[in-house]
C-alpha cells in the first residue's frame, strides 16, 4: 500500500513527465485573427481593439489597432493622437501607417529587428500548465526575456490565444476569429502614401531600432 510520500513522488513525476514531453507551438505559415489589448504604463492604462495578419510565405507582416496612441511605435511618431495606426512589414521593411491622419512612414529593417515574427520564435520556451480562455483549453508558455512573456495557444489547434508581455501588454486573441490563411492578400499592399518611404520622426522610437543590428544563426 502505498503511504503519502510515495504519492506526491509519483504525482511530482507525473507532472515531470507532463512537462516534459510538451513541444513549443509553432505558427501556421498563414493566419488572421482579431485581439483586445490592454496596455498599462505606471498610472496609464488603455485598451484597444485590432487584427493580427500573418504570412511566413510572403514574409508579410500586418497589426492594426483602432487606436495606437500608447503603441510604443505608434505613439511615439505622432503624440497624445488617439488615431488608427498600421504596423505594415514587407520587402523586409517596418512601415507605420496612420489612415485617418493620412501620415506614412519607414521605421527600420529586418536587420534591425523589425522584421516579421518567426513561426518557431517559441523555440526553447518554457511550459508552464493548462488554463481556460475563452471557454476554451489552452497551453501557457513563457518565452522569457528581459521579463516574462505568458503566451497561451489552444490545445490540439495552436490557435493563438494571448500573449501577456508583463508587465505592460496583455494582448489577446479572439480565438473564434482565427483563420489559418490570408482572407485578402491585398492588405499587405504598401499604401499611395508610404510610397515615398518617408523616414520617421527623428525623436521617435524608430530612431533606436534602426541603430540595432540583428545577427540571426
Amino acid at each position: 500500500q502505498m503511504n503519502n510520500t510515495s504519492i506526491l513522488l509519483l504525482t511530482l513525476a507525473l507532472l515531470l513527465g507532463v512537462v516534459l514531453s510538451q513541444t513549443p507551438p509553432v505558427w501556421d505559415a498563414q493566419f488572421e485573427q482579431t485581439f483586445t489589448e490592454r496596455m498599462k504604463y505606471g498610472f496609464i492604462t488603455s485598451t484597444t481593439t485590432g487584427t493580427y495578419y500573418y504570412d511566413a510565405i510572403n514574409n508579410y507582416t500586418r497589426l492594426d489597432r483602432a487606436n495606437g496612441e500608447y503603441d510604443r511605435y505608434c505613439g511615439s511618431v505622432h503624440l497624445f493622437t488617439n488615431t488608427p495606426c498600421t504596423h505594415l512589414v514587407r520587402d523586409n521593411k517596418r512601415f507605420l501607417i496612420f489612415p485617418e491622419l493620412k501620415s506614412c512612414c519607414f521605421c527600420c529593417t529586418s536587420a534591425n529587428g523589425c522584421g516579421i515574427v518567426r513561426r518557431d520564435w517559441l523555440t526553447n520556451a518554457t511550459f508552464v500548465g493548462y488554463e481556460t480562455v475563452q471557454g476554451v483549453k489552452v497551453e501557457k508558455w513563457d518565452k522569457h526575456g528581459l521579463q516574462s512573456n505568458f503566451y497561451a495557444n489552444t490545445v490540439g489547434t495552436n490557435t493563438p490565444a494571448y500573449i501577456d508581455m508583463v508587465p505592460n501588454d496583455y494582448m489577446e486573441f479572439n480565438i473564434a476569429s482565427y483563420k489559418n490563411k490570408i482572407s485578402d492578400p491585398s492588405v499587405f499592399d504598401l499604401p499611395d502614401i508610404c510610397k515615398d518611404q518617408q523616414q520617421c520622426p527623428l525623436l521617435s522610437i524608430c530612431t533606436v531600432a534602426s541603430q540595432r543590428q540583428v545577427h540571426n544563426n
